[in-house]
């Protein structure tokens, strides 16, 4: 009996005890190999992820920058700044033209054409189609004196906007401004416009980075110190104070609100005035010119274009408003 009791409380084999041991160290090798594996595949899926969005992070910043590139020797290409995407009360864009319904119904349209578009956006162009067309055009000068003084002078006197520039007939004014230093279509527009018996008025747009760099590369021959775009910048203009003007946003701003003026006070004279908007870089302008004017379109030609390089700096690009 005895030694059925020691039998059956005998003690394991130390072989079977190592066996247990074994399979249990193997058991947790294995548990903590699988650890490894799991730590090394989320390091590596976390390094994915954050090279993924290292990416995103260059690619808004390159677009935030206005699509502008570096070259070799430190100036900078503007590809395309974007637009304004600034509306007028009717919810049409200030910075794009409106398309011209009128013209199907009234074309032609008769004179005078008076421009009340800006330096180097088309002025030159206006002038040459016109004259192409067999119209009388003046371009900033009427006769012996400047258009922007004697229009100044008989507006100030409380006389029709045309009336101290001692010429007859004209067709075309266009360009009635000299320069940012007398723009009276912006600083006398409601006196204009409402001045007039009968007139159609023109409106130019254009890509105001290029419009911006245009002015930025023109100087008159008689200052060879400052730009046109400086000059603006000194100048006192209605929507434009002196000191504003350094960037292409701020110019699209000012022509932005310049803009609604425009069509807030033509649309006062409904019957009376028309309103012409046109883009002169669309490569239809030609076209749409001859369906408005009923001039043929090979009288459109761009004249005056600016010879640059095409470049500008980051800092004249930078949003400051």
């Amino acid at each position: 009996m005895s030694n059925d009791h020691s039998t059956a409380y005998r003690r394991p084999h130390r072989s079977l005890k190592s066996k247990y041991k074994l399979s249990e160290a193997l058991n947790q090798n294995e548990t903590k190999s699988e650890l490894v594996v799991t730590r090394k595949s989320t390091t590596k899926n976390l390094l994915v992820w954050a090279v993924i969005l290292l990416m995103l992070l260059l690619l808004s910043s390159q677009q935030h920058e206005y699509n502008v590139r570096n070259v070799s020797d430190g100036d900078v290409i503007v590809k395309k700044v974007p637009e304004e995407s600034e509306n007028d009360a009717n919810g049409e864009s200030c910075l794009r033209p409106r398309r011209n319904s009128n013209a199907a119904v009234k074309s032609p349209l008769k004179p005078p054409f008076i421009n009340l578009g800006m330096p180097k956006m088309g002025s030159s162009s206006l002038h040459n189609y016109f004259k192409c067309g067999g119209y009388k055009s003046v371009h900033w000068r009427c006769g012996e004196r400047y258009c922007s003084e004697c229009i100044r002078e008989a507006i100030q006197a409380g006389l029709p906007p045309f009336s101290k520039c001692n010429i007859t007939n004209i067709d075309s004014y266009a360009q009635i401004d000299r320069g940012p230093e007398n723009l009276v279509q912006v600083n006398y527009l409601n006196e204009i416009v409402g001045g007039v018996p009968n007139a159609t008025f023109i409106l130019t747009f254009r890509n105001m980075t290029n419009w911006y760099m245009s002015m930025n590369n023109w100087q008159s021959i008689h200052s060879s110190e400052i730009n046109m775009r400086q000059r603006f910048e000194r100048a006192n203009i209605t929507g434009l104070p002196r000191g504003v003007g350094r960037n292409v946003s701020e110019f699209s701003h000012f022509y932005c609100e310049y803009v609604k003026r425009v069509r807030e006070e033509v649309a006062k004279y409904p019957g009376r005035h028309e309103l012409i908007e046109i883009d002169i870089e669309d490569t239809t302008v030609g076209w749409q010119m001859e369906e408005v004017f009923g001039t043929n379109h090979a009288c459109w030609d761009k004249k005056n274009a600016a010879k640059h390089n095409g470049t500008v700096s980051v800092d004249e690009l930078q949003r400051r408003y």
